[in-house]
């Protein structure tokens, strides 16, 4: 009996340790095969489709834009999601010059309905701010358009935002 339970009390505790681990999030990495995006490109479509990936997961993921620069032309990345989804950006997310380019008129990427996001990695989000103000004649023009908003949140809960860099398109950014 001694010899019996000698042999299965270290396998009871591997096996005890492995269900407490904590499990790591899927990383879905915008580069890779699957998704096909590339520096210096447009990874509109990339994104959009690993942010389709994840929010269907059932178990907390990872989007990963790595280091570089990547063209966005924008959107709204829309929630419920089934699980808890981190956007890493360690590399840059640049928007069009021209602002007319937005899917949004006042928006360049926004969050809608989501649980649990975490918005990280070090990275930029470059909404083109300086080339955008030379066109700004708001002082000067009462009717003047307003500038898109780099990054705009709704109703998001249990969600939070780690070291990041905005190059910002419009001083305000919507928050609710």
């Amino acid at each position: 009996m001694g010899l019996k339970l000698k042999n299965v009390l270290p396998m009871f505790v591997f096996l005890l340790l492995a269900s407490t681990a904590k499990a790591q999030p899927a990383a879905l990495d915008v580069t890779s095969a699957k998704y096909g995006g590339k520096p210096d490109s447009d990874i509109t479509q990339a994104l959009e489709k690993a942010w389709t990936d994840a929010c269907a997961s059932t178990t907390p993921s990872k989007i990963v834009v790595p280091k570089g620069t990547f063209k966005f032309v924008g959107t709204t990345f829309k929630g419920p999601c089934k699980a808890a989804i981190e956007f890493q950006v360690q590399g840059t997310l640049q928007a069009p010059v021209d602002g007319s380019q937005l899917p949004k008129d006042d928006t360049w990427i926004g969050f809608d309905h989501v649980d649990g996001l975490t918005l990280s990695g070090g990275g930029t989000f470059d909404g083109q701010g300086a080339q955008s103000w030379k066109n700004n004649d708001c002082n000067k023009n009462r009717a003047c358009k307003t500038k898109h908003i780099n990054l705009r949140f709704h109703f998001l809960t249990n969600s939070k935002i780690l070291d990041n860099t905005q190059k910002i398109a419009k001083i305000s950014t919507s928050i609710f």
